[in-house]
């Protein structure tokens, strides 16, 4: 995926409780159904989820998110158009999805798994990196930074020196907007993106429709807050995002369209 463009990532969440659309593409055909439509209102790969990563989640059995994406997975990859990523931290998942022909694997954990790193490039595939203070699980508990710039960027920094050494040539880094970060280190993260410019790999950005959007309205719930995740999103593409995650693909494609 080289484009001269910022690219969009739709997310497909085949979750029971993603903070905005758990439960709605639960079942195998309706998840097929939305991957098409985010392609045809011109998302450019689309990134498949089967665990819930909202603040507070649980994690879920590596067997129980095989079984959520095989199925899905084997029918999406049967259309030679369809771009996929597969958004996991977990080894076993991501090598089922790498066997089955996925290029690309986001991992919110950042490569900390041992085993992660060599099995992507043993692929040849892609991978997101991405900074999170703990688990989704305690991430939200009170975080605290000295510097949150400077310690995201050493983290990422440390972890593409550790996907080179394994041979992965494909690397995006993501500084991880709402992964254990408060309002201010959000805000500071997209007004000081060019900073992670240094570390030589292209930038994903997902703010979509995300808490600190509504903590900046009135505490508006997720349902609100597309005019806000516009917002935001076209801040992070001036300020030098390359790639966008987003839930609302058509009103993301015809903003780029304008910029």
């Amino acid at each position: 995926m080289n484009k001269n463009h910022p690219l969009i990532m739709g997310i497909l969440n085949v979750t029971e409780d993603s903070f905005y659309d758990g439960g709605k593409y639960v079942a195998a055909g309706d998840a097929i159904v939305h991957a098409h439509r985010m392609m045809e209102e011109g998302a450019d790969i689309i990134d498949v989820g089967a665990q819930s990563t909202r603040p507070g989640s649980k994690a879920i059995s590596e067997t129980l998110e095989i079984e959520r994406l095989k199925p899905i997975l084997s029918e999406l990859l049967r259309d030679s158009h369809i771009h996929l990523s597969v958004d996991t931290d977990k080894p076993a998942v991501a090598k089922m999805a790498l066997d089955l022909g996925v290029r690309m694997i986001n991992d919110i954990s950042g490569l900390r798994h041992e085993n992660m790193a060599p099995l992507i490039a043993s692929y040849n595939a892609e991978v997101v990196i991405m900074h999170m203070k703990g688990t989704p699980e305690t991430m939200q508990h009170e975080p605290v930074y000295d510097n949150v710039i400077s310690e995201i960027k050493s983290f990422l920094e440390k972890q593409v020196m550790h996907a080179k050494e394994h041979g992965i040539t494909k690397i995006w880094i993501d500084p991880g907007i709402g992964f254990g970060k408060r309002l201010e280190d959000n805000l500071e993260i997209i007004h000081k993106l060019k900073s992670f410019k240094s570390i030589g790999c292209p930038i994903l950005v997902g703010a979509s429709r995300k808490s600190f959007i509504g903590q900046l309205n009135g505490n508006i719930p997720p349902e609100e807050r597309l005019p806000g995740t516009l917002a935001a999103h076209i801040l992070a593409i001036q300020n030098g995002a390359d790639m966008i995650r987003v839930h609302d693909v058509k009103e993301h494609k015809q903003v780029l369209e304008i910029l």
